[in-house]
């Protein structure tokens, strides 16, 4: 895991901005079975700031397929008030994706899922997130009513059944969504932070921020998106307690920022 950040400046995503960038990663082993998890959380388009801009999905697996990768999919379980993620992968443009690049688009919220232990607290993960090899993790860079913030490590909610999103809140969020990064891990993290919302995760008030954040530690990640925001650590409990559990650092002073574009 590397303590380097990528922040891309761009107004939209472009595969020539992001080659060089995903070139420098890690890369999945080459059978590997890859996820690209976006936050898909309402029936939203990206303009709205809630949702993931397909079009940086569809330039990650443009990559991923110019580099030989074959066994690819995209996943998200939307929240509990809808019945499926059928619909939200229909009004943000992700069954165009599908169709285009032949990538399924998977319904997490219709998969099995599976208990698994984390420092004491039993978490059910969807069966597919846990038979993935190599997962990217597609956040959008906004605000949460409850958490101030959601990017990397909150995105990772949307892997977990319906009802146990529905116990992560009576448990206070914070501990549950550490814990679910000690269990879940990310390959690469790709924030959309194109456009976003800085005051409600369902979005409607958006706002152009411009950027790409890219790199291989959620806790780093969030670590960098909670100054970026304007508050302190303190103020988001989960991103200290995953790095107390092992997930990552978030110590930004020891980070490498390398920005591109300028």
């Amino acid at each position: 895991m590397s303590s380097r950040l990528h922040v891309v400046y761009t107004e939209s995503p472009s595969l020539d901005s992001l080659r060089p960038v995903l070139a420098e990663l890690p890369q999945p082993p080459k059978d590997a079975r890859i996820t690209i998890k976006p936050n898909l959380v309402v029936a939203k388009p990206s303009s709205s700031g809630a949702t993931t801009d397909p079009e940086l999905v569809a330039c990650v697996i443009q990559y991923l397929q110019e580099a030989g990768y074959r066994d690819i999919r995209i996943a998200e379980g939307s929240w509990v008030g809808e019945r499926s993620t059928s619909h939200a992968y229909r009004v943000c443009g992700y069954e165009e994706i599908s169709r285009k690049y032949n990538v399924p688009l998977i319904d997490l919220k219709r998969d099995k899922a599976r208990k698994v232990d984390s420092s004491g607290l039993e978490i059910e993960v969807c069966e597919e997130i846990l038979a993935t090899d190599f997962l990217i993790n597609m956040p959008v860079l906004k605000a949460h009513c409850q958490t101030r913030i959601t990017c990397a490590l909150k995105n990772l909610k949307g892997c977990i059944p319906d009802r146990e999103k529905r116990r992560f809140h009576s448990l206070g969020l914070h501990r549950p969504i550490a814990a679910v990064n000690s269990i879940v891990k990310n390959g690469w993290i790709i924030v959309d932070g194109i456009i976003g919302d800085l005051t409600f995760e369902e979005g409607g008030t958006p706002i152009r921020m411009d950027k790409i954040i890219i790199g291989t530690d959620p806790v780093l990640v969030d670590a960098y998106a909670v100054q970026l925001l304007g508050y302190e650590l303190r103020d988001v409990p989960y991103v200290l307690m995953a790095a107390e559990l092992g997930v990552g650092s978030a110590d930004l002073s020891k980070a490498e920022i390398v920005e591109h574009g300028e």
